[in-house]
This record gives structure tokens, C-alpha cells and sequence, in this order.
């Protein structure tokens, strides 16, 4: 009688765990799974965009990628593509953000000239909105060889793409909707202010703040920028 009742209340236990067992295995449908707002966002990463105001001070208000020629070669031309990154990276090491480079002695971001190169530049990737006006200013010194020339200039394109670097041939075709000339400058031994504006196509999504220096190099001698902001116009 005793093993009876042992054998029935084993059965009762197995039951009741495996009740138990389906309780836990109720699934949530995709809806009633909540992602915490910051995932998301790392997720879906914000691309930089405008107004902005970069004073080389404190944190970056947006990034500065090396630029060389017109294009990026491809990586089936290991050749071309060998200089290119040797020319980038020297690039890279002579120029780019320093102290008291800036007006009043603040930081500044600084462009060497090197002999062997004719154009020399940096873009900054910023997201617009199509049809758009915006307005550039930024501050500018620096004694320019004859034949040289410097200032900032914006290719636009189609969408904001994720790459830090230059754009190959292919991509730029692929995605260029416009460019605009900006403001060229003149030597200058002391601090000016420079502005200009241009209106994105009903196309545009992206694009390339390019900060340059061309033509006739010498590498003694620099340019700086300083104070860029961006904003939209009303």
C-alpha cells in the first residue's frame, strides 16, 4: 500500500513540474520585446549634422578625414593605392589639429604644404536636407606661395554613407549630386573672416565640408582655419 501511494505521489510532482515547464515557455511576440532608447540609438547612429560650430576646442564638433588628389584608388590597383595611403599618412602627420594655431592663440587646424603633392585637403561628412540654404564662416591666415591656393568648398551627394575615408572614382560617380566652390583665399599674414552659402539639390543628403590647399606648394610655409561654422538659412 505504501508503494501505492509513493508511485501516485511521484506522478502528482512530475505533473506539476511539468505544468510548471510550460508555464516558462510562454514566448513574447517582437512587439512586447521593449529596446532600451539607448541601444537604439547605438543601433541607429546619428549622422553628424548642421548647425554646427567647430573651434578646435574641447570636443570635436566633427571629423576631419585626409584627402589627396581628386580620387582614392582602388584596391585592385595595389600600385597607385600603395602611394596614395603613404601620401595620406604623411599628410596625417604634418597637419591637423594644434595648439595655439587658432585665432587668439586658440587651437586651429593646420595645413603644411608638401612639394610633391598638388592638392592637399580634408573633408568633414555632414548630413543636410535637400532643397536647403546653409551659410559657411570660418577664420583663415597663412602666406600662400605664388600659384597656391586655399580656402573650403563642399561636394554634395545623394546620402549620408558611413566612410572615413576619400571616395574612390566609382563611389563618387555613384553618389555626387553637386559641388560648390566656397571661398577661395588669398595670402594672408593676419586673422580674416570668411563666408559664403550655397543651396543643396532636391537630391541631397550628404556632404563633404572640404577644407584645401592647391597649386604651388612649399613646405615651409601654412595655412590655418579656425571658428567654421555651418547654419542653416532661414
Amino acid at each position: 500500500m505504501r508503494s501505492i501511494v509513493t508511485a501516485v505521489t511521484i506522478v502528482l510532482c512530475l505533473s506539476c513540474l511539468a505544468c510548471k515547464s510550460e508555464e516558462k515557455a510562454v514566448e513574447l511576440s517582437p512587439a512586447a520585446v521593449k529596446v532600451p532608447e539607448a541601444a537604439r540609438a547605438e543601433a541607429e547612429p546619428t549622422p553628424p549634422a548642421i548647425p554646427v560650430t567647430e573651434t578646435f576646442e574641447r570636443e570635436p564638433q566633427f571629423s576631419l578625414f585626409a584627402r589627396v588628389g581628386a580620387y582614392r584608388p582602388t584596391d585592385d590597383d595595389s600600385e597607385s593605392l600603395g602611394v596614395w595611403t603613404t601620401d595620406i599618412d604623411h599628410i596625417q602627420r604634418t597637419s591637423g589639429m594644434r595648439p595655439e594655431s587658432g585665432r587668439d592663440n586658440s587651437h586651429g587646424w593646420v595645413i603644411h604644404g608638401i612639394k610633391e603633392m598638388s592638392s592637399i585637403s580634408f573633408f568633414a561628412p555632414l548630413a543636410v536636407k535637400p532643397a536647403t540654404r546653409y551659410h559657411v564662416s570660418f577664420d583663415f591666415k597663412g602666406e600662400l606661395p605664388k600659384g597656391g591656393g586655399a580656402g573650403i568648398s563642399v561636394l554634395e551627394y545623394t546620402e549620408f554613407l558611413w566612410i572615413g575615408e576619400q571616395f574612390t572614382e566609382v563611389l563618387s560617380k555613384k553618389y555626387q549630386s553637386g559641388s560648390f566652390p566656397g571661398k577661395g583665399v588669398k595670402s594672408r599674414l593676419d586673422w580674416q573672416n570668411y563666408s559664403f552659402s550655397f543651396t543643396t539639390s532636391p537630391q541631397a543628403g550628404m556632404i563633404h565640408l572640404i577644407l584645401y590647399r592647391d597649386g604651388n606648394m612649399d613646405g615651409e610655409k601654412q595655412v590655418f582655419f579656425d571658428n567654421i561654422a555651418i547654419t542653416e538659412v532661414q
